[in-house]
């Protein structure tokens, strides 16, 4: 089954195109808020990279969010659009999770658990904790299999949003060995360590290739999301339209509504 999966949900913006379990192609840029114009030549190259034509593909994936508000806009709207065009399944995957999907199994053997973490602005960071299941990550044979699975984590809590001392609280009530991803925990990796101490349990981050949710992670769980028949947990259809969309995972209001909020009960 081939899926298309395209995230945009954070600074970097990616698309990728699987096989089953295989990564064809794929590509990623810093985008520098220029979301919209990078993601549809991105597909176009990654999907021709790929040796494919748009009718050959039999699933679109999108990042979902948590992320930028405008971003994730961005990639469901082109998602929603291509899967409308070409009548196919469109999946929302959790962006957290894709995150924590890129952890390679060397690294999460040593661990408990993974915390994916997204700089949520305004001083706040999006994060969920996901378990590692015994025997940790799958195995990867080379840069481009990745077994359906995905990581062998299972998330057990839903998505925060809130602030770093939010987050050093789920952490301390976990207590158990802990890697962090993602930009933000890199970003702090200072101060959490400082806050948190000496502890019975440790603590690690992640490097610099596990700063961002990936296309990839985003089709391979969709694929193995197809593969279950659940997909439909985060597709739904537009009032009295056949339009598949999914909902954005926002954690809160925008911050333009937040503003009209507190000026409105100035």
């Amino acid at each position: 089954m081939i899926v298309l999966g395209i995230d945009t949900a954070t600074d970097v913006v990616s698309v990728a195109v699987v096989d089953g379990e295989v990564v064809l192609a794929a590509s990623e840029l810093r985008s520098e808020r220029r979301h919209a114009e990078d993601v549809t030549p991105m597909i176009d190259f990654v999907v021709k990279r790929a040796g494919l034509g748009l009718n050959e593909l039999a699933a679109i994936a999108v990042n979902m969010g948590p992320g930028l508000f405008t971003g994730m806009r961005v990639g469901i709207a082109s998602a929603q659009a291509l899967a409308y065009a070409l009548s196919l399944p469109l999946v929302g995957v959790d962006g957290l999770a894709a995150m924590a999907a890129g952890v390679p199994a060397a690294t999460a053997s040593h661990v408990d658990i993974v915390v994916p973490t997204i700089d949520a602005r305004r001083s706040e960071v999006a994060w969920a904790t996901h378990r590692v299941n015994s025997g940790g990550a799958p195995e990867r044979d080379d840069m481009t299999r990745v077994d359906s699975a995905r990581a062998g984590m299972t998330r057990v809590d839903a998505p925060r949003v809130g602030s770093i001392e939010d987050l050093l609280v789920a952490i301390r009530e976990r207590a158990q060995n802990c890697l962090l991803v993602g930009d933000f925990a890199h970003r702090h990796r200072d101060d959490i360590t400082a806050a948190l101490g000496a502890q019975s349990w440790t603590i690690a981050f992640g490097d610099d290739s596990l700063n961002w949710p990936h296309a990839k992670q985003v089709a391979l769980l969709a694929h193995a999301q197809l593969l279950r028949s659940d997909a439909h947990e985060h597709v739904t259809h537009e009032s009295n339209s056949e339009v598949p969309t999914v909902a954005a995972m926002y954690l809160r209001e925008a911050d333009a509504e937040i503003n009209w909020s507190q000026r409105s009960h100035a």
